[in-house]
C-alpha cells in the first residue's frame, strides 16, 4: 500500500474500515515537497487537505509583510480551513519550511466519498472536531498567555519546529518583534 502510514493513522485514530480504506486509497496522493515550496498562495482556493508524514509547514497571511498564522508538523492535518470548506479564495498561504512528505486528499474527492458512504461523513466530522478542539486549546493559551508561554506551547506541540523556522516568522506568530523573540530565545536556552 503506497499510503500505508496515512491509512494506518485513519484506521487507528478514526476507525476507518476495510471498505473505507479501499474507497480512499486511490484518491490519496503521496507527495514529496522540497523546502520553500508553496502549497497554497494567498488568493488561491485551497483544494486539498494535507496530512504530514514528516516535515513542517507554515501558514501565513500577507499584510504588507508575512504574518505567520499557524504551523503544521508530523502527524498533523493542514489546510486553509475557511477556504477549503467554502471553496473560496484563501487569505492564507501554506509553505514548506522543510522538505515534507505529505498525503493530499482533494476536496472534491472527500465530497464524493461523503456521498458514497456515511463512514466518510463521520470521518469528516471527526477530523473537523479534532481541528476545532486543537484550535480551542491554542486559543486558551493565546488569550491568557504571554509570549513566553505561547512559545513554550509551540515547542511542546510542534517538537523541533524552532530549529527550522526563521526568527522573524516565529516572532510574527507570537506577536512580538524579532529582537524580543531573540532575547526570549536566549533566556529560554540559558534556563535549560
Amino acid at each position: 500500500m503506497k499510503n500505508s502510514h496515512f491509512i494506518h493513522l485513519l484506521k487507528n485514530q478514526f476507525n476507518l474500515s476495510e471498505d473505507g480504506e479501499k474507497m480512499l486509497e486511490p484518491r490519496i496522493k503521496k507527495i514529496f515537497m522540497p523546502k520553500g515550496t508553496p502549497l497554497l498562495r494567498p488568493r488561491e482556493i485551497c483544494r486539498y487537505i494535507y496530512f504530514l508524514e514528516s516535515g513542517f509547514l507554515r501558514l501565513y497571511k500577507e499584510n504588507g509583510e508575512q504574518q505567520t498564522t499557524d504551523f503544521g508538523c508530523e502527524g498533523h492535518f493542514c489546510a486553509a480551513v475557511e477556504s477549503l470548506l467554502n471553496q473560496s479564495e484563501s487569505e492564507e498561504g501554506i509553505i514548506c519550511e522543510t522538505d515534507a512528505k505529505l498525503y493530499a486528499l482533494h476536496y472534491y474527492d472527500l465530497m464524493m466519498l461523503e456521498e458514497l458512504s456515511i463512514e466518510f461523513l463521520l470521518l469528516s466530522k471527526n477530523l473537523l472536531s479534532y481541528y476545532l478542539l486543537r484550535l480551542n486549546q491554542e486559543k486558551k493559551v493565546y488569550l491568557k498567555g504571554n509570549a513566553t508561554e505561547k512559545f513554550k506551547y509551540v515547542c511542546k506541540h510542534y517538537p523541533g519546529l524552532v530549529a527550522h523556522i526563521k526568527n522573524k516568522d516565529m516572532a510574527s506568530y507570537l506577536g512580538i518583534t524579532q529582537q524580543s523573540f531573540s532575547r526570549m530565545l536566549k533566556e529560554n536556552l540559558t534556563k535549560g
